[in-house]
Parts: structure tokens; C-alpha cells; sequence
């Protein structure tokens, strides 16, 4: 192949032409390989051109989708997989993005848990279990997460607690304390902590006579019903057994 002319087709991307063929490389091949000076291109020097030019190809393909936004290791090797990439050679480009501290596990980690705290309502234990899913070390993760103020994880939790009072009108105390532990256990955060902050929230004592004024309606004084409603409200057994006189 003799090289007749260069024409820039994209970023770091040449098309190198000769008098029946043309092929389009990255700059770093072209400089690698002297192609401004060598003009003759034999068949094996084409072979090794050609496969040091889909390294490049993956390797910018990589390049720019961490462009758009931090990216873990397993991100990234599904993403070059799914374009079309051979293991060995996303190895290869792995090896080199770690290498240039562009996949930083520990500012991927950081970064992450900020961004968690400040828009979502997940607690330590749920970000960490994602962090883990993604192939993360689990003592970079809690090297993190032990940097973090407990304060921060009770400011969350309360906030989630105050905007959910509201539905207390329409739920039993017990009901509505048992759905909030499930739901703040859910979101990752400490037992301790979520007892903490539900403790302050106060309980309407009339709650359950009324609920129950409400089933021995419904239910026509049938007990066993009427327990099994209260039951389902969130009600303990003691405290509904304890209003029935024998």
C-alpha cells in the first residue's frame, strides 16, 4: 500500500488513502508507525497498523464514555463488550485507563456516595450493597462510608420521616411505625437509628379505640374479625385483646 494523501475525518482520526484503497486510523497509530514519512506499507506492517488501530478503537470508545460521567471497571467492560470488543483487548484498554488514574476506584466510590446522600433517600448499608454489585472492594468502600458523620445518615432519615407524617391520618400509629421501619431497613440505614428517630413522633392513644368502634360496626361484634382487622392495621395482640371485656 503507498500512502498519497491524509484527510482528518473526526477526533484523532485520519483517513489514509493510497491509489485503490483507503483505510481510516487513529493519530496515535499514524505517529507511532511514521506513516507522515513512511509512505510504503507492506503487508505485515498493514497486519500490525491495522490491530494496533482497534486497541485505539476501544480505547477512545472507553475514553469517551467516561467523558459523560465517572464509570466503574465492570461498567465498562460490559459496554466494550457490547460494542463489539475481544476480551484480551478490553484487558488492554482496562489495564491502560488504570494506569492514567481514569478508573480510580476510590474517587468512583466517593463520588458515588455523595451523589447518593444528595439526591436520593438511600441510607449506608443500600449504598454499600450497590457499591459491592458493581465489583468494588469492600474496604474501600467502608474506608468511605467510616469518613461519614453519623449526623448526616439522622438528618436524612428525619427528613424522610417528617414528609411521611402526613400519612398517619389515614394508617394506625402501630401501622404506620411498622411500614416506616420496613421502609427506612429498606433504604440501608441502622436499627438504631431509625428507633431514634421514630421515637419522637407522637401516638394518638384514642387511635385504636377508635379503629375499633369502626370494626365492631363493620364486623357486627364479631371478635375474631374484628382482632383480624385491628391486627392487619398494626395493632399488637395484647393491646387489642386487652379492650375486650370477657
Amino acid at each position: 500500500m503507498k500512502i498519497t494523501k491524509f484527510k482528518k475525518v473526526g477526533k484523532n482520526k485520519y483517513k489514509v488513502m493510497s491509489n485503490n484503497s483507503e483505510i481510516t486510523l487513529y493519530e496515535d497509530v499514524i505517529l507511532k508507525y511514521n506513516l507522515l514519512l513512511i509512505k510504503d506499507i507492506d503487508i505485515d506492517l498493514l497486519d500490525k497498523i491495522l490491530e494496533e488501530n482497534k486497541y485505539y478503537d476501544a480505547y477512545y470508545t472507553a475514553l469517551n464514555y467516561i467523558e459523560i460521567k465517572l464509570r466503574y471497571k465492570k461498567e465498562i467492560i460490559s459496554y466494550l463488550t457490547k460494542k463489539g470488543f475481544d476480551h484480551e483487548l478490553i484487558n488492554k484498554v482496562i489495564d491502560k485507563l488504570e494506569e492514567l488514574n481514569l478508573l480510580n476506584n476510590k474517587n468512583y466510590i466517593m463520588a458515588y456516595t455523595n451523589d447518593k446522600i444528595n439526591l436520593s433517600n438511600d441510607g449506608p448499608y443500600k449504598i454499600k450493597k450497590s457499591l459491592l454489585e458493581y465489583g468494588f472492594n469492600e474496604e474501600d468502600i467502608d474506608e468511605y462510608l467510616n469518613t461519614i458523620d453519623d449526623s448526616i445518615w439522622i438528618e436524612k432519615l428525619n427528613k424522610i420521616v417528617n414528609k411521611k407524617k402526613n400519612l398517619m391520618k389515614s394508617k394506625s400509629y402501630y401501622s404506620f411505625i411498622t411500614k416506616m421501619k420496613n421502609d427506612l431497613y429498606n433504604l440501608g440505614y441502622e436499627k438504631d437509628m431509625i428507633e431514634d428517630s421514630l421515637k419522637n413522633i407522637e401516638y394518638d392513644s384514642n387511635a385504636l379505640d377508635k379503629d375499633l368502634e369502626k370494626a365492631k360496626r363493620k364486623f357486627k361484634n364479631d371478635k375474631t374479625k374484628i382482632i383480624s382487622s385491628l391486627l392487619r392495621k398494626g395493632y399488637s395482640y395484647e393491646d387489642i385483646n386487652g379492650l375486650f371485656k370477657d
